[in-house]
């Protein structure tokens, strides 16, 4: 979002073996394939990532979740 409206959006089909997977990896898939596309305008910036999918949540209270 940029000043309180949003600038861009990113879609794409689901994969055959991706139509089973619960709605909670859905979503952190569609987060990670966001930041893959727009990653080139994204190095080296602070990024916030807004969602209002609640079980998503702990996936960004993390401090660092490569230490998982």
């Amino acid at each position: 979002m940029q000043n309180g409206k949003v600038i861009a959006y990113a879609s794409r089909q689901l994969k055959i073996h991706e139509k089973n997977y619960p709605i909670y990896d859905l979503e952190l898939a569609a987060i990670v394939f966001s930041l893959m596309i727009w990653r080139h305008y994204l190095y080296g910036v602070h990024v916030d990532v807004f969602t209002n999918y609640k079980i998503l949540q702990y996936v960004f209270e993390q401090k660092d979740p490569y230490l998982l």
